[in-house]
């Protein structure tokens, strides 16, 4: 369609006048021959054309002129397509286009790919291909913002469409071009654009709107004055021929037959004459093809060359940079290695003098905790044990809620301080397992009947399913095991209300490995995904507007997730809003020892048939009255002492079954104490009954010769089956 307005772009942009030289000095000059191959193309003497676009593509090349040269490439390319050597014509455009884009010109890059788009779509029959370059033209045609530019586009792009029956986006673009077929006079867009539209009619069966438009194409027929476009004129006569045949007007229909073999003939005849034109240049044509391709070559052998060259000069200059900047840098090395050597030197010493900064302030940090631990637990033993006290001597009191506000503020309490110094305990690596012998469905079902309080406080049900993989005894750490799952069940049943909380243990392989697959799983609130990879982060709670009895410390989760990592195991969560958690624990299966002992933790209380006489060497007043009163409870007798010395002194002139040695004291402390019964060759038993933390003084207890420890607070069936333990 756009073909012809190539040609004429540049005989009107060209000068005009004649010229007789071929031989190119400069740029206005490659024009002027320009100009003669676009004259001679359009007389179709594709003979001088081509010579002359030989010559100004020979000039182009040489001197790096990429407008020129997209410009010949073009001329050349029409030239190969006059002589349907199509395959040809296609490589020189596409060569034109990449001059094209060189000198990044709109236009021209508009033209090229719409000649090749006009090959692929009427001359090879390939109206798919042919789109893709249309579209690629359509781009350029809108950045050079020419109305008419655009329009022809369109009218390509609309024709793929309708002649491959995809009428409704070929009407849409009929639609945008009508505004400029009615503002403009040029003859080929008119019947172009009318020819399409009567053809969509004629296919949309609106047979009265497409006889109408035929009858505005054959009467602009009138008009025309260009020979190139009497080839459109017959294609629209055979197609208004067919579409009366298919509407049954046979009399039209033969009319129009008529004027399509009438005009046929006659070009037929104008042909034949152009093909022994061009039959009796073929052999100059291929000549002239040979030129080219030599000129081409010539370029390509200069440009690389050029090229050789320029690397080699690039690669010395930046050799000798290098070497340059490398001496340079050899030189300062040399001057700042001394004063490199001497920061690195003060860098040292800062960094002895950071790390043992670092581990004095560990050491503090421990010394603070474990004060903090002492401090805290030791008014709280009495204020707890003052509460059991009170709620075993006036039973009526149990109901009341202030006395419920008290117990349940100070073991909210405790439990934060047993957290906080857990959490600190394991980051410190302080933390030591104690792996023994344990029938595992008791611990379980132990541990139910201790939770089973805060199960019926918020009315829900306590299940245990224990798969029958699971043996009846495993080897682990009780104590660190319990606390995992006390946790987990704690805060499971701590966030349902009215449901069910199952504890279910399974023994699975994994990559050839054994291990203890533990499920808690809940029907309560639920955790949004957004808190999924935050529950286990110190003092994380999750934010859903929960009543009072929701909170805690949020350390809970914390320290299962570092107890799970120090068992060198896993865990995971999924949970769904309102309806439900499952927490996954997997901890690596350790076989229990043959012929061992089965080690079974035992909370219930004991009873000791005899009367006990007990000595309690403590300096906190109110936690000597709490001691005595559990021991009195329990039908036993005791004495006090208020520290270490003063129990030497008692226990000079007296005997006792039992000794409840507190630590930290005033003038002789609890070990100190020990240590002298000890050497004095005493063998009572000693238990110490202190608010620091077991594990800090377990050792130097053993060295002392005190037997056991008993952590204040502690709970009566604790100290009861202590007793037990040492007397029967």
């Amino acid at each position: 369609m756009k073909t012809r307005l190539l040609f004429y772009l540049f005989f009107f942009i060209l000068p005009k006048g004649n010229f007789a030289q071929e031989v190119i000095h400069n740029d206005k000059d490659a024009t002027k021959i320009l100009k003669k191959a676009v004259e001679s193309f359009d007389r179709l003497d594709c003979k001088e054309s081509l010579k002359f676009a030989q010559i100004v593509l020979k000039y182009s090349l040489d001197n790096d002129d990429y407008l020129n040269s997209a410009k010949a490439y073009n001329i050349i390319g029409l030239n190969y397509e006059q002589f349907s050597d199509l395959n040809k014509a296609i490589d020189f455009y596409k060569k034109g286009i990449v001059f094209a884009h060189k000198c990044d010109n709109t236009k021209l890059l508009d033209y090229l790919y719409n000649n090749i788009g006009n090959l692929y779509n009427f001359q090879l029959n390939d109206p798919k291909k042919g789109l893709q370059y249309y579209l690629k033209c359509y781009e350029y045609s809108k950045k050079s913002k020419d109305k008419i530019e655009i329009a022809f586009t369109e009218l390509n792009i609309a024709d793929v469409y309708i002649n491959s029956s995809d009428f409704k986006k070929g009407k849409k673009y009929l639609d945008n071009i009508l505004p400029v077929v009615n503002s403009s006079e040029d003859y080929e867009m008119y019947i172009t654009y009318y020819s399409l539209l009567a053809n969509y009619y004629a296919n949309t069966n609106e047979v009265k709107k497409a006889e109408f438009t035929y009858k505005l194409v054959i009467d602009k027929f009138k008009e025309n004055k260009i020979e190139l476009l009497k080839s459109n004129q017959l294609d629209i006569y055979e197609k208004i021929s067919k579409f009366y045949k298919k509407n049954k007007d046979n009399v039209k229909a033969l009319s129009f037959l008529e004027k399509h073999d009438s005009l046929q003939d006659a070009l037929y005849v104008k042909e034949r004459n152009q093909e022994i034109k061009f039959a009796g240049t073929t052999i100059e044509v291929l000549e002239m093809n040979s030129k080219i391709q030599k000129i081409e070559s010539e370029k390509k052998i200069q440009e690389q060359t050029i090229n050789e060259a320029n690397k080699t000069s690039l690669i010395i200059i930046v050799s000798l940079f290098f070497l340059i900047l490398l001496t340079g840098f050899l030189y300062r090395s040399y001057l700042i290695h001394k004063q490199i050597n001497k920061k690195l030197f003060e860098t040292n010493n800062q960094l002895i003098i950071a790390n043992e900064k670092s581990e004095e302030a560990s050491i503090l940090k421990s010394q603070f905790l474990s004060n903090v631990s002492h401090e805290l637990r030791t008014p709280l033993y009495g204020v707890i044990g003052m509460a059991e006290i009170i709620e075993s001597e006036y039973v009526d009191i149990k109901n009341d809620q202030h006395f419920k506000a008290l117990k349940f503020s100070s073991n909210y309490l405790l439990a934060l301080i047993n957290d906080v110094l857990n959490v600190y305990k394991i980051e410190d690596s302080k933390f030591e397992f104690n792996f023994d012998n344990f029938n595992i469905r008791k611990e379980i079902f132990t541990l139910r009947e201790s939770l089973n309080v805060i199960a019926k406080s918020n009315n829900n049900i306590l299940n245990i399913e224990i798969s029958d993989n699971v043996p009846k005894t495993i080897k682990t750490d009780i104590t660190r095991f319990s606390q995992i799952l006390i946790n987990l069940i704690s805060n499971s049943l701590k966030f349902t209300k009215n449901g069910t909380v199952t504890i279910q243990l399974d023994l699975i392989t994994e990559k050839s490995k054994q291990l203890l697959k533990i499920n808690i799983i809940d029907t309560g609130i639920g955790i949004s995904n957004e808190y999924l990879d935050k529950i286990f982060e110190k003092f994380v709670q999750v934010e859903v507007n929960l009543q009072e009895q929701y909170k805690g410390t949020g350390l809970g989760l914390s320290i299962v997730k570092k107890l799970v990592e120090l068992f060198k195991g896993e865990i995971f969560v999924e949970s769904v809003v309102n309806e439900g958690t499952i927490f996954t624990v997997k901890l690596p299966y350790i076989k229990a020892d043959k012929n061992l002992f089965i080690k079974e933790e035992n909370t219930k209380k004991a009873v000791i048939k005899k009367q006990l006489k007990i000595l309690i060497v403590e300096d906190n007043a109110i936690n000597q009255l709490v001691t005595k009163r559990l021991i009195e409870k329990n039908k036993h007798t005791c004495q006090i002492a208020n520290n270490g010395f003063e129990a030497l002194a008692i226990i000079e002139n007296n005997n006792f079954d039992l000794i409840l040695m507190d630590i930290n004291m005033p003038i002789m402390n609890g070990f100190e104490a020990s240590k002298e019964l000890r050497k004095r060759g005493n063998t009572t038993p000693i238990i110490a009954l202190t608010a620091s933390d077991k594990q800090e003084i377990s050792i130097e207890a053993k060295e002392c010769g005190i037997n056991d420890i008993l952590v204040k607070p502690f709970k009566e069936e604790e100290l009861a089956n202590m007793l037990v333990k040492y007397i029967d």
